[in-house]
């Protein structure tokens, strides 16, 4: 991984017609997300186990078909949830899905600098092999991290599980770590909810400061 984020429009429209294809070809929502429901669902309850969401704000990155915003309502959270896909027709699925939510097509790689979120969230949405995909990932995961107040999400597909689509990216762990760390010291890595993904959050302050049922003794 390069130590400058960089991106260009062309990476950037490929992955916008790669999701914009899916979206319109599958007739079944998990088709159109490349996901199996139970897999979804493992990386929802893997971020939700670790933070308590209730009454925070919540950007939710290549919300594809809504998937994460059903998956709170089941779970009775409330929080100020915002979906954003790069493709017009997942964020027309998600409205139709869900027409009590609010998602959005954007990029968030210019998403104006004012408008924070407590958590910006990105649940696979960097699976599929592209050109320039490592340095997509480090530029988006650095932009939700500006975003957030309090942590930045991600949940990525491990190469330590073999398998794989040939068309499907998955991601060294130690190298994720280190890009991570590049960007705040405080990281949380996850390996152990499914045996084909990991995690990592990048959070603003050491996470242990703010519990408050810990016998520090200060």
């Amino acid at each position: 991984m390069t130590d400058e984020p960089i991106h260009s429009a062309e990476s950037i429209g490929g992955v916008r017609e790669y999701w914009q294809k899916k979206a319109t070809s599958h007739a079944d929502d998990l088709g159109r997300v490349e996901s199996g429901m139970r897999g979804q669902r493992m990386r929802f309850e893997n971020f939700l186990q670790n933070h308590a969401v209730e009454g925070t704000s919540v950007l939710d990155l290549g919300c594809g078909v809504g998937d994460f915003y059903g998956h709170l309502q089941r779970r009775n959270v409330s929080c100020e949830y915002l979906g954003v896909d790069l493709a017009d027709a997942m964020v027309a699925r998600s409205r139709e899905r869900f027409p009590q939510g609010e998602f959005v097509v954007g990029n968030i790689l210019e998403w104006p600098e004012d408008q924070k979120f407590d958590y910006t969230v990105a649940f696979a949405i960097h699976n599929v092999r592209m050109d320039g995909g490592a340095d997509l990932l480090r530029s988006v995961t650095s932009r939700q991290f500006a975003l957030c107040e309090k942590a930045a999400h991600v949940s990525l597909l491990t190469s330590r599980f073999s398998g794989f689509a040939e068309h499907i990216q998955s991601w060294d762990v130690e190298e994720v770590l280190s890009m991570a760390l590049s960007i705040t010291p405080y990281v949380v890595l996850r390996h152990d909810y499914l045996p084909n993904d990991f995690s990592v959050t990048l959070y603003r302050r050491p996470v242990i400061d703010v519990r408050a049922d810990l016998f520090l003794d200060l």
